[in-house]
């Protein structure tokens, strides 16, 4: 049983989700509870709403927008992935395919994993004419593929939204299912950029007198910090961009026949072409 507190009600209040009784009383329940596991309860609330949901993969007002902005996101992480049409593709926290939709057609097998059941329903009905697409529900940060699954993988703006064991725990999994010489790109907010810390200080004003802090907050990190994560996981971070408030990283996973050096040499021309402060629809 939930207890809601007065200092939950003004939270609740001063967030302005009243202005969407619907959608307020949803992510209210979601963002109080925490049974289980916060984030599915939380993304599941949101997926109920499609134009929520639209809005919440990055600020995108309508079909259109999310086409052309997931497209524009596919053709940069091709060029910073090498991704070519053999390659077997894993999206983490693939929403509603915004992303995935536009790619799958370049590659060989696309698959998208996410939390919400609801959002996958929207993925699979935005994707129902391509022939090479797969979905799988996560409940943890356990992926449910085997060893050395992917060419390439990715994880866009979603770690943000993690608590920091759990984003290793990603990673790590990430490392686990990619092949050897496999890439993966993904972002979290940079905390060192002035914009970043901005914002983090607009969620500390924003969730500071919340019982229960929501699953789905901004979180943040230092260049430091995520390569330490990546090192961790068992990866070689190749490429730390760190110009804008998001840090981005491509990183690869060794084996006995992978060169390194010059996979770190053939990305440094790339670096521009993953997207620099990218946050709302464009």
């Amino acid at each position: 049983m939930t207890i809601i507190t007065q200092k939950m009600v003004r939270a609740f209040i001063e967030g302005r989700y009243w202005q969407h009784p619907i959608r307020a009383w949803r992510i209210f329940r979601a963002e109080t509870a925490r049974k289980n596991w916060g984030y599915k309860q939380a993304w599941e609330a949101v997926g109920q709403d499609a134009g929520w949901t639209f809005t919440m993969m990055n600020g995108s007002p309508d079909e259109a927008t999310l086409q052309r902005t997931g497209a524009a996101m596919a053709r940069r992480l091709v060029d910073a992935l090498t991704i070519t049409s053999a390659d077997r593709v894993l999206e983490v926290g693939c929403g509603v395919a915004r992303v995935g939709r536009e790619l799958a057609p370049l590659v060989r097998e696309w698959h998208g994993a996410d939390i919400s059941a609801p959002i996958l329903h929207i993925a699979r009905r935005r994707t129902a004419h391509l022939p090479n697409v797969y979905f799988h529900e996560l409940s943890r940060t356990s992926l449910p593929f085997g060893d050395d699954s992917f060419d390439r993988a990715y994880s866009h703006l979603v770690m943000f939204h993690l608590d920091k064991e759990d984003m290793f725990g990603y990673l790590q999994e990430l490392a686990r299912v990619l092949v050897p010489g496999g890439l993966v790109y993904f972002d979290t907010w940079n905390l060192l950029h002035p914009q970043g810390w901005e914002r983090f200080l607009w969620e500390r004003e924003h969730h500071r007198d919340k019982a229960v802090k929501p699953a789905h907050r901004n979180q943040f990190a230092t260049v430091e910090e995520v390569r330490l994560y990546v090192e961790k996981a068992g990866l070689v971070p190749l490429a730390v961009l760190n110009e804008s408030f998001w840090l981005q990283v491509i990183a690869a996973k060794p084996g006995p026949s992978v060169d390194l050096d010059s996979l770190h040499n053939s990305l440094q021309q790339l670096e521009a072409l993953v997207p620099h402060g990218h946050w709302y629809y464009e």
